[in-house]
């Protein structure tokens, strides 16, 4: 594995993020930001059920048997995925990688070092709520980009990641690095809204049947591919929501 630059509250900073990164960087200005991602990731009594569920039933038909297994998921967030991964295989190495710190110093917090996590959503007509956290010392969290991962070639069992894909500033090579760090025959777990920022990514990528070419190209066998997992996200007490229609898609190296 690649050494770390430096820590930063138990974070190690795999990529040396500068300070005009973090001005560009909407997770790292907005406390806000991080709030309601930790509302919607550890606190499901605020909606009565996990809101991103689809993406665990859509992916769980594909985890590997064994059991001691190297796990890594990109783009984690606040760390739910990684997280309940973790939990599934008590015996393999999981890490989850954002390229956000305040994603992954609240990720950190809650699911290593068991810190309480207070959510406060009564602007928006729900109960404040508290969740105590885990302390999973199977799991770990690190600052880096998806398009430069610190993992060695061929060391990773499994490769996850969701709402991450059309986030990425070049999609085929993070694509790549995660067919090249993943082990032969392991698997990558991707769903995506393809909801791109940029109006090239929307001409080179979309529609969804592209990205099973690209895949193809790259090395990948298709192994499962659906273009309409629903995921639909709370925005407030009143029920408004936001609906996500996803590509899902696992490939096999």
């Amino acid at each position: 594995m690649q050494a770390f630059t430096y820590h930063r509250k138990g974070i190690p900073f795999f990529h040396q993020k500068t300070a005009l990164e973090f001005q560009q960087d909407i997770y790292e200005r907005y406390h806000e930001m991080v709030v309601r991602q930790s509302a919607l990731h550890t606190a499901d009594e605020l909606w009565g059920r996990y809101p991103f569920q689809p993406i665990f039933d859509f992916a769980e038909k594909h985890y590997p048997k064994a059991t001691a297994i190297n796990i890594l998921e990109i783009g984690c967030g606040v760390g739910r995925w990684i997280a309940t991964l973790a939990k599934h295989y008590p015996k393999s190495t999981c890490w989850g990688i954002d390229y956000s710190y305040q994603m992954l110093k609240c990720a950190n917090g809650f699911w290593v070092e068991g810190q309480e996590n207070s959510v406060d959503l009564t602007d928006k007509g729900l109960d404040q709520q508290s969740q105590k956290g885990e302390e999973l010392n199977n799991l770990k969290f690190g600052l880096a980009k998806a398009e430069k991962l610190p993992f060695e070639e061929n060391s990773q069992h499994l490769v996850v990641n969701s709402f991450l894909l059309d986030r990425l500033d070049d999609p085929i090579k993070g694509l790549e690095e995660m067919y090249r760090v993943l082990k032969p025959a392991g698997k990558l777990i991707v769903i995506s809204p393809l909801n791109f920022k940029k109006a090239a990514h929307w001409k080179m990528y979309y529609p969804a049947s592209q990205f099973s070419t690209i895949l193809e190209e790259i090395g990948f066998e298709i192994l499962d591919w659906k273009e309409e997992v629903i995921v639909d996200e709370p925005l407030d007490g009143h029920g408004n929501l936001v609906r996500w229609k996803c590509l899902g898609f696992v490939v096999e190296k």
